[in-house]
């Protein structure tokens, strides 16, 4: 008999151990799913910070809006002004259903108090959702105007950098200023 099977044991198992023909595949296979997990934490926090910027960019656009008069002038609602801002945000972003808008004004800046966006338990207060204010103020009064975004996470195990219940970031963007005189 000839062949693999006619050489001693030991010899086979020596042949195996220097043999380096697959831990190229192996060496690979055992770095590649670390290297991913990380690159995809990687993506999406970046995305999500330049999701920030995004709705901070908009928010500032449409902020503009109210403080020099042409959201009280037009009548516009706060569904119409959740659309000015949507308007100015990245396809990306699920806007209609994620994002919360609460416009609140004061005589002076002294006066501004605001209400915390979540509860205890990690939710969205009702201040946000259901009795978020819409009230853009009149000529030289101070207006603040706050968003809200739920970034619901997509990489598991990334639950550190959620603030929400549910594996969710609450992404905030917001501006104050006194309105011009446009009476």
């Amino acid at each position: 008999m000839t062949g693999i099977f006619s050489r001693p044991r030991g010899a086979i198992l020596g042949r195996f151990k220097r043999s380096q023909g697959g831990a190229t595949a192996v060496e690979f296979a055992l770095v590649a799913a670390p290297f991913l997990y990380l690159l995809m934490a990687i993506f999406e926090t970046g995305l999500m910070l330049f999701s920030e910027y995004v709705i901070e960019n908009g928010v500032a656009k449409a902020a503009r809006e109210i403080r020099t008069g042409q959201v009280q002038s037009a009548s516009m609602s706060a569904a119409d002004f959740k659309n000015l801002v949507c308007g100015n945000l990245a396809s990306f972003l699920k806007c209609s259903s994620n994002l919360y808008i609460d416009v609140r004004s004061f005589t002076k800046f002294s006066d501004i108090s605001l209400p915390k966006p979540l509860n205890a338990d990690g939710t969205l207060s009702s201040s946000v959702t259901s009795s978020a204010s819409w009230s853009t103020g009149t000529a030289l009064e101070v207006v603040v105007v706050r968003t809200y975004y739920v970034w619901k996470l997509f990489t598991p195990g990334i639950s550190h950098l959620s603030n929400m219940a549910g594996d969710s970031r609450l992404l905030t963007a917001g501006a104050v200023f006194r309105n011009e005189p446009f009476n």
